[in-house]
């Protein structure tokens, strides 16, 4: 199945099995649904799931003897792309600063990761600048 240029979103339930599918490389569809923490959903809710992305265009299978062997078509960083890119353009006035503003702001982060923020933020304005 051919990927799309643009993911669409994912539900919740859509992107749990992403995950699970991205750490694996590959993965049965008993594999994947074995992956999951107590209470694990139902077989059939999975395989659901997975047709989904199927038509979405995020998984695709090869056949192997009377199974299909699923590996995703959309890659992790691809769809963490596009999803950050709708959330500063929706949320934050397509404004990287207005995020970071967020960030630092929100009294949300500890102070290891204020500083990260603030290493990256450093890194990025030295690297536009050169």
């Amino acid at each position: 199945m051919k990927k799309r240029e643009k993911p669409t979103e994912l539900t919740r339930a859509e992107l749990e099995v992403m995950q699970i599918v991205w750490r694996l490389k590959e993965a049965f569809l008993g594999e994947v649904v074995e992956e999951f923490r107590e209470p694990k959903p139902a077989y059939t809710t999975v395989s659901t799931v997975i047709r989904t992305l199927e038509t979405k265009g995020f998984l695709a299978h090869r056949v192997v003897g009377k199974s299909h062997r699923y590996y995703p078509a959309v890659g992790r960083d691809e769809y963490r792309s596009h999803f950050m890119q709708r959330v500063v353009r929706n949320f934050f006035n397509d404004s990287p600063g207005q995020v970071l503003s967020f960030l630092a702001e929100s009294g949300s982060l500890t102070v290891e990761q204020y500083e990260e923020l603030k290493r990256v933020a450093r890194q990025i304005v030295e690297t536009e600048q050169k």
